[in-house]
């Protein structure tokens, strides 16, 4: 048995490689999306209905999502209840090919960025509220069915789902990648596993190419063909080496989310609630702005301000850094673009963990457990397993450092594979990657004004 082919694996390899078991799986996460949004809209308030903000933002968000991607990549679009119903509509549907202005991730992205990240910055109480949550995935799974319906070789998935615009990406920063044993598809003649493939994609081109392009795990293949293999592979191996037809929107992904989530979390959030507050410039923005301008139930000004600061620096830190590698070394910007910025997965991705890791004793766990309790009518309530003043829980601060460590590593590695050398290089390693560095100043930074 090969030990690092998940595919091989007796309880993991059993449910993937059996249609039926995998769908009984795939069931289960859709009966809890369903409850969820059922209960979020029977029970509208956030003090009647702890069940629905707990499974979407306590479960669903930090689990199936990031640190699955960390781990196993696209895993999420394995199970994802979308992509199950949309399977078969996808059949059933006329076929249609989805027009070119709409064949573009920046739709997802767009969507995810404006429909979430948006409103958790200026409305931060909006989505917490039940009705709100189960609203917002209803609608978004009416625009999913729709997608799947009308457009073939499941486009929706590639092109409008707002998660799938980030696992597409994310997927390519983790341990375990979807390849073909190459000594069986050398004499192969039958191409089952892209016969097998409703998105129609070659799986046995994925290790040549170090390219799973848009697989979504949904082992279709791997059903169809002995010779798929699900292998487990050194982190980060899919940016790392060189990869083959790179789509430069994941880099836009990458610079985005790392924007959106990463900075202006720090800003507003790490920096936002510590003793240095009201020196912030965002803060002092936000508030004069809250004293100037009409009142609008439930908004942020600081947040806003806050996540613009965020995204104007992190765009001018990326993008800068680049054209000046690109000016100094004589290479084409789109080059540097396309080689150096796959290096800021792992800074966003691996530091959202410290998040994460301290959340989940705080808030994640005790949400979770109280969602149970409220679901089986049990007068019970469990309390957090941690808080910030225990000083174990700044142990995973750590993840932090660990992100930055593996960004610098990774951008190094990319640079040399633009042949560059001695004091280039060493110029190219700084200016590229000013955004890690800048990055690991702020995390210093909140460490020190917590110590205040």
């Amino acid at each position: 048995m090969a030990i690092n082919n998940l595919l091989r694996w007796p309880f993991l390899g059993t449910i993937l490689r059996h249609p039926w078991m995998l769908n009984a799986l795939r069931m289960a996460v859709l009966i809890l999306f369903s409850s969820a949004v059922y209960f979020g809209i029977t029970y509208p308030t956030e003090t009647a209905n702890p069940y629905t903000v707990a499974i979407f933002w306590s479960l669903f968000w930090p689990f199936f999502l990031v640190v699955s991607m960390v781990t196993f990549g696209p895993l999420f679009c394995a199970v994802c209840p979308h992509s199950f119903i949309g399977k078969y509509l996808n059949k059933i549907g006329p076929q249609k090919l989805m027009p070119n202005w709409m064949r573009h991730r920046s739709w997802g992205l767009g969507l995810l960025v404006l429909s979430y990240w948006v409103p958790v910055y200026v409305f931060p109480d909006f989505l917490k509220v039940p009705y709100v949550s189960a609203m917002y995935f209803l609608v978004l799974t009416m625009i999913a069915l729709v997608g799947f319906y009308l457009y073939r070789n499941m486009d929706y998935c590639r092109y409008g789902c707002p998660i799938g615009s980030v696992i597409k990406s994310y997927g390519k920063v983790s341990f375990a990648r979807l390849e073909t044993q190459s000594s069986d598809c050398q004499t192969c003649r039958s191409f089952d596993c892209v016969k097998a493939c409703q998105w129609n994609l070659r799986p046995y081109l994925f290790e040549k190419k170090n390219n799973m392009q848009d697989c979504t795990l949904c082992m279709d293949c791997a059903q169809a063909c002995d010779s798929v293999q699900w292998k487990v592979s050194s982190f980060a191996k899919q940016v790392i080496q060189p990869v083959k037809q790179l789509d430069r929107m994941t880099i836009w992904v990458f610079i985005t989310l790392l924007a959106v989530i990463t900075m202006a979390m720090r800003f507003h959030h790490a920096l936002g609630h510590s003793p240095i507050q009201e020196s912030l410039p965002w803060f002092q923005v936000g508030n004069w702005l809250e004293m100037v301008m009409p009142v609008i139930p439930m908004m942020d000004w600081v947040g806003l301000v806050a996540l613009l600061m965020a995204v104007i620096m992190t765009f001018s830190l990326t993008l800068g850094g680049m054209w000046l590698t690109s000016r100094y070394t004589q290479i084409d910007f789109w080059k540097v673009f396309e080689t150096a910025g796959l290096a800021f997965g792992s800074l966003m991705l691996i530091g959202a963990l410290s998040h994460i890791g301290s959340f989940f004793f705080i808030h994640y766990a005790p949400d979770l457990g109280n969602a149970y309790y409220w679901l089986i009518n049990s007068d019970s309530v469990m309390k957090p397993l941690a808080s910030h003043r225990d000083g174990w829980i700044h142990l995973f601060n750590l993840f932090n450092f660990l992100a930055v460590i593996v960004s610098s590593v990774i951008l190094y590695q990319k640079l040399k594979q633009l042949n560059l050398s001695g004091t280039r290089l060493g110029v190219a390693y700084f200016s590229s990657g000013v955004v890690i560095w800048v990055y690991l100043g702020l995390v210093i930074l909140t460490l020190w004004a917590r110590a205040q």
